[in-house]
């Protein structure tokens, strides 16, 4: 047995350096510790949707091994005047040329989803960059075009990947409504998946050389028109300027770069609303505006505005609403409204639709004779504004603004509405990727504590589990 005796000094010394030594050690965790917060907060997704008020959604299947269906699928989405986006890696391009040629013949598009189809994520960049120009090479020696898309395999990125991707000139695309068709559910489980899912702005996950997805597809695409959807490519979806992309994955076009020269009023939010009224409604609509909160009119307006702009309409005086509206008339008959706005649209080709009454920014004179005998409007063929609007009336709280103000359900309103041809809010539901064409999706993207994306981000955790 030994006895191990020290002086009182040598042990206060003890004391002292293992504090110390612990002291560093909570400094180091502390300094990776947040070192992690802020890689997680700058972290870099993939484009899981958009955030669109048109109801364009895009349909994408994903090509990496058979061809079983091909000609099947394409006659199912010509039946339905449907466009689609075929994700296809360099290898189904070797085996099935004739193929990716008849998709791109069809009016489809060409997406790349990698040449050799590799685990991505951790990948050699220099790899990555070979793989990808690789299936970019084979895409355009087949159809002439080269690829502005790119889907990864697995649904696996990291930080490196979506940068690698972006600089390459290529958006990279996930999926916010996922068939799983890769499980081989029966058709009537695909159709009432995707069908409940689906908003505006949502990207659509099939696989081709399915049997169940060529058996659910017909039902789901019927279903999808008749609640007002439309299909577009993907490049046609997404933005390619002037957007950011939040942590949940749903890109936002920066309203910013809609403003025109003239400003509505002194409110930087209150301006970018205004011009989101006249890059989305008809002239009539705006019109409509001076006057009461139908539900009609929020139907229409309800999805187009988030809670912070939404915010700066009820924290406007009225008069600050009313000067906003009356220059909001002026801008759009000068500069047009809906598909006729003059000013690039975050839409592109896809703007808002026309409401069915015949206006799109063009005014017919005879809707304003009574008004034109009070001198408000011209005889020359289009309405034009002096102190007020020509119809309606904004010089008392009795009108849209007014009811809103007053508490009238704007966006619930709309939210309640089965979606027609031009509202719907998007949000993003997100899925696991195929273990066969894509496997489990390793790097979810993260949660978001905004008002937009909060139930996005809740319904990706119900689906992960």
């Amino acid at each position: 047995m030994f006895t191990y005796t020290t002086s009182r000094k040598k042990l206060l010394r003890t004391v002292i350096i293992v504090l110390a030594a612990l002291t560093v050690i909570a400094m180091i965790v502390m300094a990776v510790a947040k070192g992690s917060k802020v890689v997680a907060a700058e972290k870099k997704v993939p484009i899981y949707a958009v955030s669109r008020a048109d109801n364009h959604i895009a349909l994408t299947f994903d090509c990496a091994w058979g061809n079983s269906n091909t000609d099947l699928l394409l006659s199912l989405l010509k039946d339905a005047n449907a466009t689609a986006t075929f994700f296809v890696t360099g290898e189904f391009c070797d085996k099935y040329p004739e193929d990716v040629k008849k998709m791109y013949q069809a009016g489809h598009e060409i997406g790349n989803h990698s040449d050799m189809h590799p685990h991505v994520e951790g990948i050699n960049i220099n790899d990555l960059i070979e793989d990808t120009r690789e299936c970019s090479r084979k895409i355009k020696m087949i159809t002439g075009e080269e690829p502005k898309i790119y889907r990864a395999p697995y649904g696996e990125y990291d930080d490196n990947t979506v940068s690698t991707i972006e600089g390459m000139g290529m958006k990279m695309i996930q999926w916010s409504v996922d068939s799983i068709d890769w499980q081989e559910p029966d058709a009537d489980t695909i159709i009432e998946r995707v069908v409940s899912k689906t908003e505006s702005g949502s990207i659509l996950l099939f696989h081709n050389d399915l049997e169940n997805t060529s058996q659910a597809l017909p039902e789901v695409l019927t279903k999808l028109k008749q609640k007002g959807f439309s299909f577009v490519k993907v490049s046609d979806l997404v933005y390619f300027d002037s957007y950011h992309i939040d942590n949940s994955g749903l890109q936002i076009y920066d309203v910013s770069a809609l403003l025109p020269a003239a400003k509505y009023s002194d409110n930087r939010l209150l301006d970018e609303a205004m011009e989101i009224f006249r890059q989305n409604l008809t002239m009539q609509e705006i019109y409509n505006l001076t006057g009461g909160a139908t539900p009609q009119l929020l139907q229409r307006t309800g999805p187009l505005l988030d809670e912070e702009h939404m915010a700066a309409i009820e924290e406007a005086s009225f008069e600050e609403l009313k000067e906003a509206v009356e220059n909001l008339i002026i801008v759009a008959e000068r500069e047009g409204a809906g598909d006729n706005a003059s000013v690039t649209t975050p839409y592109g080709e896809q703007a808002a639709p026309d409401n069915g009454n015949g206006i799109s920014g063009v005014i017919d004179e005879s809707m304003f004779e009574t008004e034109a005998s009070e001198g408000n409007v011209s005889n020359s063929g289009s309405a034009s504004v002096s102190s007020e609007p020509p119809v309606g009336s904004i010089t008392t709280a009795d009108n849209f603004f007014g009811d809103v103000k007053a508490g009238q359900p704007f966006t619930s309103t709309a939210a309640a509405t089965t979606p027609t041809a031009t509202t719907t809010t998007p949000a993003v539901t997100t899925t696991v990727p195929p273990a066969t064409t894509t496997a489990a999706q390793t790097t979810a993207p993260p949660q978001t504590t905004s008002a937009t994306t909060t139930q996005a981000a809740s319904r990706i955790n119900e689906e992960i589990k």
